[in-house]
Protein backbone atom coordinates (compact mmCIF):
# COMPACT_ATOMS: atom_id res chain seq x y z
CA UNK A 1 0.00 0.00 0.00
CA UNK A 2 1.09 3.58 -0.72
CA UNK A 3 0.42 6.51 1.45
CA UNK A 4 -0.30 9.79 -0.08
CA UNK A 5 1.77 12.24 1.90
CA UNK A 6 -0.05 15.21 0.43
CA UNK A 7 -3.32 14.01 1.15
CA UNK A 8 -5.11 14.78 5.00
CA UNK A 9 -7.57 13.08 5.96
CA UNK A 10 -10.59 15.55 6.62
CA UNK A 11 -10.99 14.82 10.53
CA UNK A 12 -7.10 15.51 10.78
CA UNK A 13 -7.36 18.52 8.81
CA UNK A 14 -5.64 20.96 11.32
CA UNK A 15 -6.80 24.70 9.68
CA UNK A 16 -4.54 27.76 10.24
CA UNK A 17 -5.24 30.46 12.39
CA UNK A 18 -6.79 33.36 10.81
CA UNK A 19 -7.88 31.01 7.96
CA UNK A 20 -11.70 31.52 6.13
CA UNK A 21 -14.05 28.99 6.34
CA UNK A 22 -17.47 28.15 5.87
CA UNK A 23 -19.34 25.18 7.42
CA UNK A 24 -20.94 22.51 5.51
CA UNK A 25 -24.37 23.51 6.92
CA UNK A 26 -24.40 26.86 6.11
CA UNK A 27 -21.91 27.26 3.51
CA UNK A 28 -23.09 30.70 2.51
CA UNK A 29 -21.69 32.38 6.40
CA UNK A 30 -18.10 32.93 5.79
CA UNK A 31 -15.78 32.82 9.36
CA UNK A 32 -12.46 33.04 10.67
CA UNK A 33 -10.34 30.60 12.47
CA UNK A 34 -9.67 31.78 15.97
CA UNK A 35 -8.69 29.03 17.48
CA UNK A 36 -7.80 25.23 16.51
CA UNK A 37 -6.63 22.48 19.30
CA UNK A 38 -6.17 18.47 19.05
CA UNK A 39 -8.30 15.56 20.86
CA UNK A 40 -8.29 12.51 20.46
CA UNK A 41 -6.00 9.52 20.63
CA UNK A 42 -2.46 9.62 19.35
CA UNK A 43 -3.38 6.76 16.89
CA UNK A 44 -6.52 8.82 16.02
CA UNK A 45 -6.58 12.30 16.24
CA UNK A 46 -8.72 14.85 15.76
CA UNK A 47 -9.31 18.78 15.77
CA UNK A 48 -11.70 21.03 17.04
CA UNK A 49 -11.74 24.52 15.75
CA UNK A 50 -13.45 27.86 17.02
CA UNK A 51 -14.34 29.86 14.16
CA UNK A 52 -15.76 34.19 14.49
CA UNK A 53 -18.52 33.80 11.94
CA UNK A 54 -18.80 37.07 9.84
CA UNK A 55 -21.52 39.22 12.12
CA UNK A 56 -19.20 38.54 15.74
CA UNK A 57 -20.66 35.29 16.88
CA UNK A 58 -18.41 32.96 17.96
CA UNK A 59 -18.62 29.26 17.60
CA UNK A 60 -16.46 26.86 19.69
CA UNK A 61 -15.22 22.92 19.44
CA UNK A 62 -16.44 22.53 15.81
CA UNK A 63 -14.91 18.89 14.40
CA UNK A 64 -12.63 20.07 11.35
CA UNK A 65 -14.35 17.92 9.21
CA UNK A 66 -17.26 19.87 9.08
CA UNK A 67 -15.13 22.91 7.89
CA UNK A 68 -14.38 23.85 4.99
CA UNK A 69 -11.78 26.79 2.97
CA UNK A 70 -14.00 29.34 1.19
CA UNK A 71 -12.53 27.34 -1.69
CA UNK A 72 -13.60 24.08 -0.89
CA UNK A 73 -11.00 22.66 0.17
CA UNK A 74 -9.86 20.58 3.10
CA UNK A 75 -6.38 19.71 4.46
CA UNK A 76 -2.43 20.69 3.49
CA UNK A 77 -1.94 23.09 0.82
Amino acid sequence: MTINQEHTPLREWEPERNERVVHWRDPNTVGTVIRCDRYGHVADPYWRASVRWDGGRVEDGIETSSLTRVDGTQGRR
